[in-house]
């Protein structure tokens, strides 16, 4: 009997600790965020702290209010589902050289008391800089303005004023036609887009054919961001010519038949931001 009641104690003293534990496993799970109304309300920086930071690091909180902010993307930071449930999709093709036009996800979405299931994304989808970096123009093919995660917040993207962290603030005008297009590769983002002189269009199409991102992310990222980038270029330190003469009575001529690169030497570089 005495064993019994020592037992039934220990099992108490450890219920006092181990019972709160237990039930705070299951505090909260019953009460979800309403996702009826527009725009996004389930707080996406709950998980992606880390993002949710670099975003408010991008420019003082106090030079966005005051409107003097130059990049979109500082204004992004508490509107993730402006970039990660865009209506823009483009795509490169290679038998053309250009990104064309296709159409935009569906999301799931809970609007007005609905629900949509989602089709190609749920929550948010995976994105290429390029499905807004690479339109010249909407042209009414997405109808953006329209759209439900777009409407009424153009300024954010555009310039103007609107409401931004519980404040309407002024923010830069940008234009619209080709404002934020990627022009200089000859992939067709605007209408006199050449890219017959760029340095680095064969880096872009390298990063667009590599697995590890989407499209051409890796060129983006390691040129705009200040994300860590190590190079090895290797460098040739020689050339072999061959040249051929060929003559006759009167003349003779020299043909360049092969010119060869050798010697390479690697170097190693390390970029940070």
């Amino acid at each position: 009997m005495k064993r019994m009641i020592m037992f039934a104690i220990a099992v108490l003293a450890i219920s006092i600790f181990v019972l709160p534990v237990t039930l705070s496993l299951f505090s909260g799970q019953h009460r979800w965020y309403n996702i009826s109304p527009q725009e996004n309300q389930i707080p996406c920086k709950k998980c992606h702290a880390d993002v949710y930071e670099e975003m408010m690091n991008m420019e003082p909180l106090n030079k966005k209010i005051a409107g003097q902010s130059n990049s979109p993307h500082s204004y992004m930071d508490e509107n993730c589902e402006l970039c990660h449930r865009t209506c823009f999709n483009m795509t490169y093709n290679p038998s053309t050289g250009k990104y064309e036009k296709f159409p935009g996800f569906t999301y799931a979405s809970g609007k007005d008391g609905g629900s949509i299931p989602g089709v190609e994304a749920h929550a948010a989808s995976t994105i290429e800089c390029m499905d807004c970096h690479g339109i010249p123009m909407d042209a009414k093919y997405w109808n953006h303005w329209g759209y439900e995660e777009y409407k009424g917040r153009c300024y954010l993207c555009h310039g103007s004023s609107g409401w931004y962290r519980g404040q309407h603030i002024p923010i830069p005008e940008r234009g619209y036609l080709d404002f934020i297009s990627a022009g200089g590769f000859g992939f067709g983002t605007t209408s006199n887009d050449t890219g017959e002189r760029a340095a680095h269009k064969q880096f872009v199409l390298d990063s667009i054919i590599n697995p590890d991102m989407e499209d051409a992310n890796e060129a983006c990222i390691a040129c705009h961001t200040k994300i860590q980038v190590k190079l090895n270029f290797n460098v040739t330190s020689s050339l072999m010519i061959s040249v051929n003469d060929t003559y006759n009575q009167s003349a003779s001529y020299w043909n360049v038949a092969n010119i060869s690169p050798g010697g390479y030497i690697t170097y190693k570089e390390v970029k940070e931001g």
